[in-house]
């Protein structure tokens, strides 16, 4: 049997809630919440779009380190798209696959890292990003400890309004939505 590339995307940051994924990658189907061991969740990928700090999860020594995410499948025209979304290469991200345990089995992921050459940790992010993904956080249900970590990131104030108006609409857009609402 070939194996081929693993179709299912760990989101640990800004695409943790189904409605931010759906409506940039309509085929995703949410298949449950899972940890990667031996990682750390940082604010510090810089974004070549806006100079703010963006989530970047760092391997570290210690399994018991761990970094929760949701696992989505994707179909194989919505990869491209989401690679270009996140970044992919030039934008400082580089896709790296790893296998977490989702409902009792072993499965293939891909997710995200920040290239070496797009970290700086005096980065902050955007307060609108860092709910984004305290929210993703907590509607999966991740513990509260967790989430509470993710909501204490110290943030600072867009300085672009349009922007921060149009995050501050999908941020209460998700505050209301339901799987049966759809992705628009």
């Amino acid at each position: 049997m070939t194996q081929s590339r693993p179709r299912h995307y760990f989101a640990y940051g800004s695409n943790l809630h189904p409605l931010r994924l759906g409506r940039r990658t309509p085929s995703c189907r949410l298949l449950g919440v899972a940890e990667l061991a031996g990682y750390h969740l940082r604010f510090h990928k810089r974004s070549d779009a806006d100079g703010s700090a963006k989530c970047n999860i760092l391997p570290t020594d210690e399994l018991r380190h761990t970094v929760m995410g949701a696992v989505y499948q994707l179909d194989a025209q919505d990869r491209p798209v989401l690679d270009r979304i996140e970044g992919l290469g030039p934008g400082g991200y580089e896709r790296r696959t790893a296998e977490v345990v989702l409902a009792g089995q072993r499965t293939p992921v891909f997710f995200y890292a920040a290239l070496e050459t797009h970290i700086d940790a005096w980065l902050t992010p955007f307060t609108w990003y860092r709910d984004l993904v305290w929210y993703g956080a907590a509607w999966h249900g991740f513990p509260a400890s967790y989430v509470e970590r993710i909501r204490r990131v110290a943030a600072r104030a867009d300085p672009d309004p349009a922007r921060s108006a149009e995050q501050q609409a999908l941020f209460q857009a998700m505050q209301v939505w339901r799987p049966e609402h759809g992705y628009v």
